[in-house]
């Protein structure tokens, strides 16, 4: 804001902070605002820089039909009078400016303009200098959100400061009166950034459905104590449930939440969560406490995240991630979100990582809790006390690059073997490369070695106290990129062909005596046909003597080099069979396994992408995912995908198949109405992974949703929970918010009080009318 403008066109913008009533922040989500790195203290500006007292006398533009005065006292002017400024244009039908006092008096359908930001009224009169006046039953229109509202009077108290009489507001389109906010008299505290609204009540179609005596609210982004939206629903196992945040705004780096939780099946739960945010560190901490009645115990979770930079030696950081939980069935029990009900670990680390130059050292100790589902249980992870890593970035000499990397860690699970494991692997790369080629030849040396603490007796493959093993590694990468302009669909593109091959050879070691401490086979995928071992973790380097051959190609456009469509072919060739596994089927020899994928926009409205694993040699589908998307409007879409595996092994060994089929979409029906749903359906275990439907309202500035969740959060449990949100468009939203679900299950997905989702029949005149 251009701080010599007027304190009329200040005021618009005071207005617009009615918008933010009962939040902290100007985002009106459920969420507590993003905290501010804390500044350095400035002085307040100087006086010359307050709002109306400029350093040089602002140029001002007067035009009417007739203008008259004696100079450099007044000007009258009467009849279509325009007066303007650098930021503001006024209007009126007679207008009186008194140049010594810089006092503005205009009568007569006035209107003041500041960009899309308008105030009108029958009379107005102020001072530049000194901000005091009045503007009579304003009328005000803010372009930023397309919100209005009026007033009895308004009046202007002195620097920063103001007072609204009578104000309703809203951001219904004119004609439209819904809902409003109403409150017999505002003050505005620009210099503190706050208003308080006396007697405000908020009217839905005529039905008062909130009234406070006394409302604080801030005027900008910036943070403010209170209570945050309240959030209710209903579950299966936890009964109705209400939530009352109240916010702390301790500062503008750091800020706390407590959030009452009340279930009625389970009792009251408290939540409180602090964060923090300074040059060098960030971080949060969580706690949830909860008697909880149906299990007769108390329940809790403890939860600190921490990063920082260490100011006294540039390159050194540390972290801590520190999680909790009572019980294996806390989430289960308590969460409605599918990525928080499967985990199964929690991790409890802390550690410290400096980097220099081409060389980056990390040491930390890592332990976790395992939460058991008792259907399937599974085998808890080492902990690693402590593990220490090095690398060293390529360097360049006499044209070869040269790379290392190396770890010591030490195992710990009382249940299983433990020991220590020491790793160094350098390695040296000869590249070569042109405009449309490359070739990389690179070798190195794979020396680990192992310290047993325990060993199995009956067991003889785990005999051997120490143990050591040197793998040497080589590999070849080539590849070839040619462009061409074509023509597909009477569309123009840029076609590329880029032909790859890879081969790698890694002679045989025997590793069936080395426990799997951190290592499982990696994901069969077109990245996986590009690296040289086939396992995750150092505990087995695949035997290989292999080539990759594979081919990609895709469609840009011309103009701008977006990516279209891509489509891939690749085949890995194995010369020998492979005698190095873990849980997995070793590779014979001359066998090859064929992938082909392919995405991208087939239309405006259709998309697609897929992938598919296929044995040549047992001529069968190994792996097979595929999906669609019709999306013809904002707020029309229809998703389907299927997924299949044939064979997927679980770290004890465990095999299974997995055939899963994923429909979700978002379509409007009877006029303002919507209907969302999502239906994710294992074939395997005839059973609903997540089932979501739900129906969404758009009155126009304001929105209803109701949808219902049914979520399998264990192999024999599922949760069924039920969201009701009503929505008042740039104030509030109250009821559970059901929105996070909606986005997470269906791709494509917009509230229906999305910009791009404007009822049919509004325009832009509804919003900003003529004056």
């Amino acid at each position: 804001m251009d701080r010599r403008a007027s304190t009329v066109g200040l005021s618009l913008l005071l207005l617009h902070g009615i918008v933010c009533a009962q939040t902290p922040s100007a985002d009106t989500s459920d969420t507590p605002p993003r905290l501010k790195v804390a500044p350095i203290l400035v002085p307040p500006p100087p006086k010359a820089f307050r709002p109306g007292i400029g350093t040089e006398r602002d140029a001002v533009y007067l035009r009417a039909d007739l203008l008259e005065g004696e100079s450099e006292k007044a000007i009258q002017a009467s009849g279509t009078v325009e007066l303007r400024t650098r930021r503001q244009t006024v209007l009126a039908d007679w207008l009186h400016y008194d140049l010594a006092t810089e006092e503005v008096w205009a009568k007569g359908n006035v209107v003041i303009r500041r960009g899309a930001d308008t105030i009108t009224g029958p009379e107005a009169k102020f001072k530049r200098g000194d901000e005091t006046g009045f503007f009579n039953q304003p009328e005000f229109h803010i372009g930023e959100n397309a919100s209005r509202g009026e007033g009895k009077e308004l009046l202007f108290l002195g620097e920063n400061r103001y007072q609204i009489k009578d104000m309703r507001y809203t951001t219904c389109v004119a004609g439209n009166d819904d809902w409003y906010l109403t409150s017999a008299e505002v003050d505005v505290d620009r210099s503190r950034l706050v208003g308080t609204a006396h007697n405000a009540s908020i009217i839905f179609r005529g039905v008062t459905i909130m009234y406070s005596p006394s409302l604080d609210f801030p005027l900008s982004n910036e943070r403010k104590s209170g209570f945050l939206t309240p959030v209710f629903g209903s579950t299966n196992s936890r009964g109705i449930e209400m939530s009352i945040p109240y916010y702390f705004n301790l500062a503008p780096n750091y800020d706390a939440t407590l959030t009452p939780r009340l279930m009625t099946r389970r009792g009251l739960q408290i939540n409180a969560q602090a964060r923090y945010l300074f040059p060098d560190m960030a971080g949060e901490a969580d706690a949830e406490v909860l008697p909880d009645r149906v299990t007769g115990s108390n329940r809790y979770l403890l939860s600190w995240k921490h990063n920082e930079n260490f100011a006294f030696l540039p390159g050194l950081a540390g972290y801590v991630n520190v999680q909790k939980v009572s019980d294996d069935a806390y989430f289960t029990d308590l969460s409605d979100r599918l990525v928080v009900t499967s985990q199964s670990t929690l991790p409890r680390e802390a550690g410290f990582a400096y980097n220099r130059g081409p060389f980056s050292f990390l040491t930390r100790v890592q332990t976790f809790q395992t939460l058991q589902d008792p259907a399937n249980p599974i085998t808890p992870p080492y902990f690693r006390e402590p593990q220490l890593l090095m690398t060293m970035s390529p360097v360049e000499w006499k044209g070869l690059d040269f790379q290392a990397s190396g770890e010591y860690v030490r195992f710990r699970q009382p249940t299983l073997v433990t020991g220590d494991r020491s790793v160094l692997y350098p390695s040296v790369t000869w590249s070569q490369h042109g405009n449309a080629w490359f070739f990389n030849a690179r070798t190195g040396l794979h020396m680990t070695h192992y310290d047993f603490d325990n060993t199995n007796p009956a067991d003889a493959t785990l005999a051997e106290p120490r143990l050591n093993r040197v793998v040497p590694i080589s590999s070849i990468d080539s590849g070839l990129v040619y462009e061409r302009e074509t023509n597909l669909f009477d569309k123009a593109f840029t076609q590329t062909l880029e032909p790859r091959a890879y081969y790698v050879n890694i002679p045989y070691r025997r590793q069936d005596q080395i426990p799997p401490f951190d290592t499982a086979i990696d994901d069969f995928n077109f990245s996986q046909l590009f690296t040289e071992n086939r396992y995750l973790g150092s505990d087995r380097i695949g035997d290989a003597n292999q080539l990759t051959l594979a081919a990609v190609t895709r469609l840009l456009d011309p103009q701008t080099g977006e990516e279209k469509m891509r489509f891939a072919v690749g085949q890995r060739y194995y010369f020998e069979t492979q005698r190095v596994v873990l849980t997995e089927e070793p590779r014979a020899a001359n066998t090859s396994d064929l992938l082909l994928s392919g995405e991208g926009r087939l239309s405006d409205v259709w998309s697609a992408s897929g992938a598919l694993e296929y044995n040549l040699n047992h001529p069968q589908i190994e792996r097979l995912d595929s999906g669609v998307r019709w999306q013809p409007a904002p707020g029309r879409v229809l998703n389907a995908s299927y997924r299949y595996i044939r064979q997927q092994v679980d770290p004890t060994g465990n095999v299974s198949q997995l055939k899963q089929v994923d429909f979700s979409g978002q379509w409007p029906f009877k006029d303002n109405w919507s209907v969302i749903g999502r239906w994710n359906y294992s074939i395997v275990d005839r059973k609903t992974l997540e089932g979501v439907l739900g129906v969404e309202y758009n009155g126009g500035c304001w929105a209803f949703r109701i949808v219902a969740q049914r979520l399998t959060t264990a192999t024999e449990q599922a949760s069924k929970s039920v969201f009701v949100q009503f929505e008042l468009n740039g104030l509030a939203r109250f009821g559970t918010n059901p929105i996070d679900v909606l986005k997470r299950s269906v791709p494509g997905y917009l509230t229906v009080t999305d910009p791009a989702l404007r009822p049919a029949g509004a325009t832009t005149s509804d919003y900003f009318p003529d004056f």
